[in-house]
């Protein structure tokens, strides 16, 4: 910042002395010639500020400030829930620690706290980097948030998750369940018996098994 203002004011003094001869042959000058210099010299001065990079580190302290306070809001938010307390104490003991803000994200979807979901989940990313399972997580909480619709954003999130990972449990289990409930149970039981026959060690076999189950006898019955 001091090197643009002192850019800016080495600038005013070279129009000053280059102006000055047509000032002292003229005897008088114009308004447009203060105002001018004005607009040059706070040209320079915000130009100087941007390429030195001082004003991309405001906005970005800025930013860290306004994300800092989210934070905070969030881990003093009062609640009789037993759980959520405990979710916000373990992350003030251990702020670093991505897979308490994944909890804490997981658990504000189960709450229907999208917006406070999504936070949450931000934060364990930056923490953890990015990864198949907080993409399915990002996924599941846009589709819940558009009243259980299969958005492109949702689309996209998944599309993010089984690249990393084919086999992704929750994003399978979101397409699965979103195929059910549109009616579409031979693409439903495919998906199941897909993570059934695998050797992901995430998959709940009961859960599948049921609903394995369920969609045959509403397939036959459709």
């Amino acid at each position: 910042m001091v090197l643009a203002i002192g850019l800016a004011t080495l600038m005013l003094l070279m129009l000053i002395v280059i102006g000055g001869p047509w000032f002292a042959h003229y005897g008088r000058i114009s308004w447009r010639w203060p105002v001018g210099l004005t607009l040059v010299a706070l040209t320079l001065i915000l130009v100087g500020y941007q390429h030195l990079g001082s004003y991309s580190l405001v906005q970005q302290e800025a930013l860290r400030q306004q994300e800092a306070t989210r934070l905070n809001n969030m881990l003093d938010k009062q609640s009789s829930d037993p759980r959520l307390y405990r979710l916000q104490q373990r992350i003030r003991q251990s702020p670093d620690n991505g897979a308490g803000w994944f909890s804490l994200a997981q658990h504000y979807l189960y709450r229907n706290e999208f917006g406070d979901a999504l936070i949450a989940l931000q934060q364990a990313e930056r923490l953890q980097g990015a990864n198949a399972a907080l993409d399915a997580a990002r996924a599941t909480i846009f589709y819940y948030q558009s009243g259980k619709k299969m958005t492109d954003e949702v689309t996209y999130w998944l599309q993010q998750s089984l690249t990393k990972e084919p086999l992704q449990y929750t994003a399978l289990m979101l397409q699965a369940s979103d195929q059910f409930t549109q009616g579409r149970y031979t693409e439903a039981i495919a998906i199941w018996q897909r993570l059934l026959e695998s050797e992901n060690p995430e998959v709940d076999r009961a859960v599948i098994i049921q609903a394995l189950t369920l969609a045959r006898m509403m397939q036959r019955a459709s």
